[in-house]
């Protein structure tokens, strides 16, 4: 036998220390190498458990690590600013300060300094212009270097992006003249035209926060408004100078930060440098440190789960042999040391093959785990896939895998530890011979598998809780997939199919009536539209009726607090002149259909009258929102082109989010109108949204007609449509199903591994018990039968360990991880678990009865005997 062998060779290598002193390393490695040659059935496992084990590891940091190296490559394109740090608005003094703050830094790199001029001002732009100064530095952490030719030295060269100079239908060509307007000082509007020379240009991208323009440091400081700290302080921020700085590393970047602002003087708290927010690596709306923590011990404890199952089964089987090499003096210490030497070898083999498997599976997963974190019906534009392969995240993978192996053979070490020769021989006789059996009890198939069940309730645990999991993977990422409602989401940003518009991110170069009659006369004949309705805007101003003042001066005493002086001074302006700015809005009727109302809602037959307007309230998203008109109240209304009309108060409703004025304003009320009244009042038949409901099926054909027909009359128009947005969607659900999907193989196939293994090992430690229970009549009908029902108990106590889990911790676990969006709903189900039975009946029929079949191969004498 197998033992024998073992034994005959420790004797060998210790009879001439007369068997007392088994402790030079070549023995200690030699008997290593035997008992691993005893198990090679054990080691395949053991090696695929580690290198699965290995692979999560590595699968997890790559995907993380990738997250966040996205998520930075991203935001520093659409934000555009790839330097480390950032101070912005700076005044004359404050930016002397700063400089010689930064020259004398020793943890600074280098460092780019500009000025902002001002906005581009044209009617031709349908994104945000800003005109600045800029050395190479600061151009390059705006990603806005030229490509072609070079950054501005005279005062009448400039370096702006192609986009722009197409706008403006100049030939991107260096030598061409172009002639700019931008804006000196918003609340002044002054503004100053001026003729460059092109000196530089690059290719630009409309997705970016903002198209620049370069102009010389002469030009600038020429030029630029003299704006004071007051100013500043106060929104105005023409003129200000502005400093990128790069560190020498990602080492504590915030101390770095603040060190440099408290050294030039900034003490209040929003003033001098800032870190960049995309090198904040654990944003709370990012990448949340939590739930790496707990996925890292998730996969400690699968890991643990199957090897710590191995290293157990292992040694009980081994343990005749590690009973004889104790009888013939090989320490406890040394025993231990022949367990930890096995677990060493077998990771050696494993953790490789997981590393480079993990690392191809991170990289198979890294563009679904980078989709857009945030869903819009133009996601993908800025997307950036960046897939890391730093050697610390394989150095990581490789501990932890070390450390779950360690934790795993802990048990099994101290076994072998404390093991004596003759428990050693009774644990390998097994103690089923010791158990006590009460007399006059009827003996059935299914009383001997749940007595065996009890027996060894340890090992069953560990193989329940091994299944149980995959089995909670899965319910936990169907309730994730299934949280996230597409409608909630598409109601707050897309109130229609498809909405057009001509609006920026900047409120200085927007463009409120970008749909043109033109452009009308073309939506209105697409024939795959259900309904088409628009949005008309101007803003207009009212004079304060004694209670919209007392409502406006309580609104002012609650919030007040929290303004700024600038804030502070468009209330104090309203107040002094007694009137609040009116967003204008006139309404078609299937724009009507989609308000939401506060109170009783009219009919479009009575508003479509004209002599009616509705109006919003103030407070609109507290627990009791305050009126500004109540219905019935003649509201007056004095048009700036000189119209005057009396209207009376017929409801209170709020416009769809996605179809409202877009910019943050302080001061004002919302007044609608219907399109035909608005349009008779103000002239303007040029409208601020386009909105399209698809006949059903038809969203595809109007998308197309879209492409061919409007943005070829006005390629500047922005589409956004419920395609897109679905698209959207599934990109971002896509990922949890595609993370699912892997740990679910992977934890089911160390569940059933598990199984399979204690299975096997069940039958065989029992085989000479199993045998006389057939020589005293049992037969192996009954004897497959009580197998199959020990695999049905160990299963189906698997199922309860999972519906326990789910029901007790899967919500709360979902709502502060991965389920903290806004249109994430959760509802608890178990009917994952329940439809995965007839699986684990399958396994649970089809393991115990293979196993037993193989055994019963040999004859009850041979088993007997082999015993």
């Amino acid at each position: 036998m197998k033992t024998e062998k073992l034994f005959q060779t420790v004797v060998w290598y210790s009879e001439g220390d007369y068997m007392v002193k088994v402790e030079n390393k070549e023995t200690l490695r030699l008997l290593t190498k035997r008992f691993m040659k005893m198990n090679r059935a054990r080691n395949i496992i053991a090696v695929i458990a580690i290198m699965l084990t290995s692979l999560l590891f590595t699968s997890l940091f790559v995907g993380s690590v990738s997250m966040i190296l996205s998520k930075r490559a991203t935001e520093i394109k659409q934000f555009m600013d790839s330097s480390h740090a950032i101070a912005q608005n700076l005044s004359e003094e404050d930016a002397e300060r700063l400089q010689k703050t930064i020259e004398q830094s020793d943890e600074v790199e280098r460092y780019g300094s500009g000025i902002f001029l001002g906005a581009g001002m044209d009617e031709r732009f349908g994104f945000s212009v800003e005109v600045r100064y800029a050395d190479e530095n600061m151009a390059e952490s705006f990603n806005c270097l030229p490509t072609t030719g070079r950054l501005p030295e005279k005062e009448n060269e400039v370096a702006l992006s192609s986009t722009i100079l197409e706008s403006l239908g100049v030939t991107p060509k260096i030598g061409e003249e172009v002639t700019l307007t931008w804006e000196v000082n918003p609340m002044l509007k002054q503004y100053k035209t001026d003729t460059f020379q092109i000196c530089g240009f690059w290719q630009g991208d409309k997705a970016v926060l903002g198209q620049m323009v370069w102009v010389s440091e002469a030009y600038a400081k020429e030029n630029c408004y003299p704006v004071t700290q007051e100013e500043l302080e106060n929104g105005i921020y023409n003129g200000g100078k502005e400093y990128s700085v790069w560190y020498k590393n990602l080492w504590n970047l915030e101390k770095k930060t603040e060190k440099i602002s408290k050294a030039a003087g900034f003490t209040k708290a929003g003033t001098g440098m800032e870190v960049n927010p995309a090198y904040n690596l654990f944003e709370e709306d990012s990448f949340s440190f939590s739930s790496l923590i707990i996925m890292i011990l998730f996969v400690i404890l699968a890991g643990y789960l199957i090897i710590y199952n191995i290293f157990n089964i292992s040694v009980k089987t081994d343990i005749r042999a590690y009973g004889l090499l104790k009888n013939v003096g090989t320490t406890g210490k040394q025993l231990k040391k022949i367990v930890r030497m096995q677990a060493w070898r077998l990771s050696a083999i494993g953790i490789p093959i997981g590393l480079f498997c993990g690392y191809l599976a991170g990289l198979c997963m890294a563009p679904s785990l980078t989709a857009d974190a945030e869903i819009s019906a133009q996601a993908g534009k800025t997307a950036q896939t960046v897939v890391s392969a730093n050697p610390l995240i394989f150095l990581a993978a490789i501990l932890l895998t070390l450390l779950t192996v360690y934790l795993s053979s802990l048990q099994a070490c101290r076994m072998v530890e404390r093991v004596s020769p003759v428990e050693a021989l009774r644990l390998a006789e097994g103690e089923q011979s010791h158990r006590k059996i009460k007399k006059n009890t009827s003996v059935t198939w299914w009383g001997m598998a749940v007595q065996n069940v009890l027996r060894n309730w340890k090992k069953g645990l560990i193989v329940m809780l091994s299944i149980a999991l995959s089995m909670v993977v899965v319910n936990c990422i169907v309730m994730l997939v299934q949280g996230y409602d597409f409608d909630s989401y598409r109601k707050v940003f897309l109130a229609s199919d498809f909405q057009l518009d001509q609006m920026t991110g900047s409120l200085s170069n927007t463009n409120f009536n970008g749909i043109t009659p033109e452009i009308k006369e073309i939506l209105d004949e697409c024939p795959d539209s259900a309904k088409t309705g628009y949005v008309y805007y101007s803003e207009e101003t009212h004079k304060m009726e004694p209670e919209l003042l007392k409502t406006w001066e309580a609104f002012a005493d609650k919030y007040e607090k929290n303004w700024t002086d600038y804030e502070e001074q468009v209330w104090e302006d309203a107040k002094a002149s007694n009137t609040v700015s009116v967003h204008f809005l006139g309404i078609s009727e299937s724009v009507f259909d989609k308000l939401e109302w506060r109170g009783e809602k009219c009919s479009w037959d009575t508003f479509k009258s004209g002599n009616y307007v509705l109006v919003d309230y103030g407070d609109k998203y507290a627990e009791h929102p305050v009126s500004y008109y109540q219905t019935g109240d003649v509201f007056q209304m004095e048009y700036k082109n000189g119209n005057q009309k009396d209207y009376e108060v017929i409801g209170e409703a709020l416009m769809p989010y996605a179809l409202d004025y877009p910019y943050a304003d302080l001061i004002y009320i919302t007044v609608l109108v219907p399109e035909d009244e608005y349009i008779t009042q103000t002239g303007n038949e040029s409208a601020m949204y386009a909105a399209i409901d698809a006949k059903k099926g038809a969203d595809k054909q109007i998308k197309e007609y879209i492409d061919e027909n409007v943005l070829k009359e006005n390629e500047m128009i922005n589409v956004f449509s419920v395609l897109d947005m679905k698209e959207s969607f599934q990109r971002y659900v896509s990922k949890y199903y595609m993370i699912g999907s892997f740990l679910v193989v992977i934890l089911a196939f160390i569940g059933i591994m598990n199984f399979f293994n204690t299975t096997a090992t069940s039958v065989i430690s029992r085989k000479k018990e199993l045998a006389l229970l057939e020589v005293v009549g049992m037969t192996k009908k009954q004897i497959s039968k009580m197998l199959v029902a020990e695999g049905f108990l160990y299963l189906g106590g698997a199922f309860m360990i999972a519906v326990l889990l789910v029901v007790v911790g899967a919500k709360q676990i979902l709502i502060n991880t991965l389920g903290t969006a806004f249109f994430f709903r959760l509802h608890l189900t178990i009917v994952p678990c329940v439809l995965m039975i007839p699986i684990l009946v399958g396994i649970a029929y089809v393991i115990p009865k293979y196993q037993f079949e193989k055994m019963s191969r040999e004859s009850i004498v041979e088993r007997i005997r082999k015993e």
